[in-house]
Formats: C-alpha cells, sequence, structure tokens
C-alpha cells in the first residue's frame, strides 16, 4: 500500500487503534535511539497502550535515567527551597516531596523484588536441587511437566512484578508534568 498521509484524529476501531499504537510506538522509540546516538543524549520514555499496559524504552538504560532524574529533581528542590517561599512555591513543594517519596518507594519495591527473585533462586538451587539436578533426558514426563509449569510460574511473577515497577515508575513521570 506505501506510504500516505493519515489525517490526525482519535481511531475509533479497537483493533487499528492497537495496530496503529504499536507502529507509532516502535517509530517513537526509534526516533529516540536515534536521537541518543546522534546527539549522544540520555533519553527515557514512557507510553501506555491503550489497553493501559506500560512501555518504557531508555538509552543507555530507562533505570540509569530514571534515577538520574530522580537526583537532578532532588537537588533542584533543595536549591529552591533555599531561594524563594511562598503559597505557590509551597504547594509545587509538596508536590514534589510526594512525586519523590513515591520515586522512593518504587525504588524500594524494586530492590525488595530483586532480594526476593534471588532469595527465589537460591531455593530452586537448594530445594529442587535432587529432583532438578539431573540431565534433562533422565527427566521423567511427570517431571517435565512439573518443571515446565513452575517455570511458567515463576516467570509471570516476574513478568507480573516488571509490569507494576514499570507502571508506577510511569506514573511517577506523568505526575511530575502535572
Amino acid at each position: 500500500m506505501g506510504r500516505r498521509k493519515i489525517k490526525m484524529e482519535k481511531v475509533q476501531d479497537t483493533n487499528t487503534k492497537q495496530v496503529t499504537f504499536s507502529k507509532r510506538r516502535l517509530g517513537l522509540f526509534k526516533k529516540a535511539s536515534e536521537l541518543a546516538t546522534l546527539c549522544n543524549a540520555e533519553v527515557g520514555i514512557v507510553v501506555f497502550s491503550p489497553g493501559n499496559k506500560p512501555y518504557s524504552f531508555g538509552k543507555p538504560n530507562f533505570d540509569l535515567i530514571a534515577e538520574r532524574f530522580k537526583n537532578e529533581f532532588e537537588e533542584e528542590e533543595e536549591a529552591d527551597s533555599c531561594e524563594t517561599s511562598g503559597y505557590s512555591r509551597g504547594k509545587r513543594a509538596r508536590q514534589e516531596k510526594k512525586i519523590c517519596k513515591r520515586l522512593n518507594s518504587i525504588i524500594e519495591e524494586a530492590e525488595a523484588e530483586k532480594k526476593h527473585g534471588e532469595d527465589l533462586h537460591k531455593w530452586l538451587e537448594s530445594a529442587e536441587q535432587d529432583r532438578f539436578n539431573k540431565p534433562i533426558e533422565e527427566l521423567t514426563l511427570e517431571e517435565l511437566k512439573e518443571f515446565e509449569a513452575k517455570i511458567k510460574k515463576i516467570r509471570c511473577g516476574i513478568q507480573s512484578n516488571i509490569n507494576h515497577m514499570q507502571a508506577s515508575s510511569s506514573l511517577m513521570f506523568l505526575s511530575k508534568d502535572n
């Protein structure tokens, strides 16, 4: 079909909306990557799909960009609080503190999840060592199915935690704009 000019208006059809979002999200991330490469810039983007699923892109790394943003935000807050005061500044400072607290909470959650993952890994190594520490060819069909189920369960839990953390960090960035 080729390229053609598309009128800028809200897409009504759900399937078309999802396809458009996917293509444009990839295009946005590609442009962000090009900007980072050409200008040696650090770039971080968060986008929510029509299904409310968060997608993030960062170069060199989204977590690094978010951490840097948080640190600069805190330094700016400290400098501003020394220079000015007043109602509007007080309101802004309260909003900034709220955002920083939320970000700290997200970081703590991420660290807790990381520790939980490490603990789970240790548990898997020790508890299942005897049962699943033999070559895969020696496992029975029942053991293979059980092993597969455990891996799927762990994978789902990890993906759920990733989605939760991405959504939480995305909310922090969105609330910064408001």
